[in-house]
Parts: structure tokens; sequence; C-alpha cells
């Protein structure tokens, strides 16, 4: 099972199109990306969950805050280890998506924020050799380089 993982990242007209109009499972890590048309958000941060209640349709996946509300999806179950980003990675592996695109490029934060993203990347990817996640573009992921056109296939 694939899923896309949307943050900020710019990507191209053509890449949009292919966004929008894919049957994947996309999840946008908080309020990124509305123009990706995403099917979820996920966040982790306290405090942002009526923001994204209030602004988008979404249904909002949380792994720490919780507000009762019918378009709350709870995921308790996941550690939160310093970054939204990977919380939703371990919820869909949770969730049993195998193949991940993460359409972002991770420097959106400091250097040491960016290395704790991949050294947690690391440890998944040892832990579960099944998977696969790949960035959609030479991002700051030490990841493998996948286009969109070539995932959505």
């Amino acid at each position: 099972m694939k899923a896309i993982i949307l943050t900020w990242a710019k990507v191209s007209d053509n890449d949009v199109q292919l966004l929008i109009n894919t049957n994947i499972h996309k999840f946008a890590i908080n309020q990124h990306a509305e123009y990706l048309k995403p099917d979820f958000r996920i966040c982790s941060d306290f405090g942002v969950i009526a923001n994204l209640l209030n602004n988008f349709s979404q249904n909002v996946i949380t792994v720490r805050d919780y507000v009762p509300n019918d378009r709350i999806i709870y995921a308790g179950h996941i550690p939160f280890k310093g970054s939204t980003m990977i919380a939703c990675i371990e919820y869909l592996l949770s969730k049993g998506y195998t193949q991940i695109l993460i359409v972002g490029d991770n420097t959106v934060h400091q250097k040491t924020f960016q290395n704790r993203i991949n050294h947690e990347l690391k440890i998944i990817l040892n832990e579960k050799s099944d998977i696969k996640i790949f960035q959609y573009s030479n991002g700051n992921f030490d990841l493998p380089a996948m286009s969109i056109s070539q995932f959505i296939i």
C-alpha cells in the first residue's frame, strides 16, 4: 500500500496535477499543502488541533493532543520522537503502508532538527526492511529520490 506525505515543498505544475488527481492517500503535515488536496492532516504539536479543524476540511490525526471531535483520529499508540514527520511515518507503517513518498525536502528547520529526522528515519528503515521510503527530489533526507510520476504509477 502506498501513501504520500505532504509538507512544504516546491513542486512543478505537472506534479501538482498528478498529486491532486492521484487515488493514493495523501497525509499533510500540520497546515501544509492544502492546494494538493490532502486526504488527512496529521499533527503532533500541542495546541494546533483547533486551528486545523477550523481552517481545513480533512480529518486530523493526532499523536499527542486530543480533543473530542468526530474529525479527530487519535493515534496515542505512536510515540512522539520530536517531529510530526516521524510520527506520520510511524502512523502510516502501523496502518500497513509499505511505500511512502515524502513531498518535502527537510530544510525547514535547523540542521540539528534535520539530523534528528534523518537519524529516526535510519532507525525505522533498519527495523523494517520490507518498507520503502522515498523523497520526491534530492532534498535533505537520507533517502533515495523518486519522482512523483514514478511513485504514482
